[in-house]
This record gives structure tokens, sequence and C-alpha cells, in this order.
């Protein structure tokens, strides 16, 4: 058994999490459902696992008839998602970006971003309706905050605003996230030792 999957999930008042039959990328499967004050998510549930809720905790367990290795593989990933799928719904995930660069900034209208990256161009990025963005006011337009109660598409949305700038590692320019560790590199004359003037 899973030591992350047979760990309970704690039920905040107002969310309910129920498993059904449903669709998902377009095939008949079981899903697992999770409601709550900020949305709703819906994601695949393992036809090997079992869900069942007491009072403010859940748990889910592998069925008995199915063989270990095939359930252990799914058991503690179902466990995480549905807890971040109720912490999302609960709370909700925020990301705070940084454009760090010259001429680096960004204009919100709505869900458009209009992103000045360094490029020969201006990048129009439309954000999923799920998402909301708030501009630092004291950034002058290179700092702002995305939130979601959805973790997966949060992410998938950070991850395709910086393909357009991936923070380079010498000196960090590109769409930086707060917390995310940028692996640095020393320049010409630094890896010399200072005797590139020499």
């Amino acid at each position: 058994m899973s030591r992350i999957g047979k760990r309970p999930i704690s039920l905040p008042k107002g969310v309910t999490v129920t498993i059904r039959d449903g669709e998902h990328a377009g095939v008949k499967t079981k899903v697992f459902e999770v409601k709550g004050p900020k949305g709703t998510i819906v994601r695949p549930f393992p036809s090997a696992l079992t869900y069942e809720a007491k009072g403010n905790e859940a748990m889910v367990t592998v069925k008995s008839d199915v063989e270990a290795a095939e359930a252990n593989r799914m058991h503690g990933t179902a466990r995480a998602l549905i807890a971040a799928s109720v912490l999302g719904v609960t709370d909700g995930y925020k990301k705070r970006i940084k454009l760090e660069g010259t001429g680096y900034k960004v204009d919100i209208k709505g869900q458009m971003l209009n992103l000045s990256l360094g490029l020969s161009h201006p990048v129009n990025f439309e954000l999923p309706k799920i998402v909301t963005v708030k501009l630092d006011p004291n950034s002058k337009g290179t700092v702002f905050e995305l939130e979601s109660f959805d973790k997966e598409v949060l992410g998938q949305t950070v991850a395709n605003l910086q393909s357009y700038r991936m923070p380079e590692p010498y000196k960090g320019k590109g769409v930086q996230v707060e917390g995310q560790k940028i692996r640095r590199k020393a320049g010409k004359a630094g890896k010399a030792g200072g005797k590139a003037g020499k």
C-alpha cells in the first residue's frame, strides 16, 4: 500500500467529493468531482481504487481483487490529486511572476496579457477563464500574480508564459516565477578568473 495513498484527506466545510461515471479527454471513464467555494474540478479516477468519506475526512483505498503492483502505482497519485483539488477549491493557488529585463513589462486588459519581452513583436497571451490576474501597482508593470483553483491549469499557464522567454542563466532575464531556482552561470570574464583584461 502506498504511504501517501493511505493518508486521510481532510474535507473542509462546504467541499464535496463524488466519484461518478464521466468523460475525460473524450473517453468514458470513472471521474472524481470536487466542488467547493471557488469552483469545480473533474479528473479521472482509477477503477482499481475506491473512495469513502466519513465526516470531515476521506480515504482512497485499493480494491481487494486488484493486483497490488497495478493499484500501488495509482494509489498515491489519486490521493494526491484529490487532496490538491480540495485545497484548490477551498483556498486556491497563486503564482507570482516577475518580468526581468530592460523594457520588459505587461499591460493587462481583462483576460489578455500584452507582454513586451524584448522580442521583435509584442506577445498577446490570453489567460484561461479560470485564471485571474492582478498587477502589482508598485512594480511599474513588471510583477503580476496569477490565481486559480485548478493547480494543473495554473501550472500549465505559467509554463506557456515562460516558453516565450525562459530565464537565461547569465543575467536571469526572462519570465521568472517567485521561488523558482535559476541555475546561474559566470560570464566569460568570470570563467577566465579575471584574465580577460590582461
